[in-house]
């Protein structure tokens, strides 16, 4: 009788030990999606400006700055069956940043986890444009 139950205690240790790890692994798989996401989102904002841009929000939001973030989210988050992009936001600030932010809900064993990813891209200079070289400083 003894047995039976050492066996039921450890095999329920085990499970509870596994449901942590999984959902742990999953929100780690969250977070770099998140981050991945928001980076693709950023570059591919940055490649749509032109290189006149006036860094203003107006001039984003003409060039449907948020619909090709979106689009590179669900491109880059598309390989993950656990991630679900929830949220995309993009601004402009008054360095000639763009800043994009993606939220991502990621499913484990013991419930949903969020994450949130956070890029900043400047577009290329005029400068850079002339000279055929992309330069884009850090933000």
């Amino acid at each position: 009788m003894d047995s039976p139950l050492s066996m039921l205690r450890l095999f329920s240790v085990l499970a509870v030990f596994m449901a942590l790890v999984i959902s742990l692994f999953a929100r780690q798989v969250g977070a770099a999606a998140a981050q991945g996401a928001a980076d693709a989102a950023a570059i591919a904002v940055t490649d749509v400006v032109p290189p006149d841009w006036d860094c203003t929000q107006g001039r984003l939001e003409a060039l449907d700055a948020a619909g090709v973030a979106a689009r590179a989210v669900a491109d880059r988050t598309a390989q993950f069956a656990a991630v679900q992009p929830t949220a995309v936001e993009v601004r402009a600030d008054g360095t000639c940043s763009v800043i994009v932010s993606v939220r991502v809900e990621s499913e484990g064993w013991l419930g949903a986890g969020s994450a949130l990813g956070v890029a900043c891209r400047r577009p290329p200079s005029v400068e850079g444009a002339a000279l055929r070289a992309p330069v884009a400083p850090p933000c």
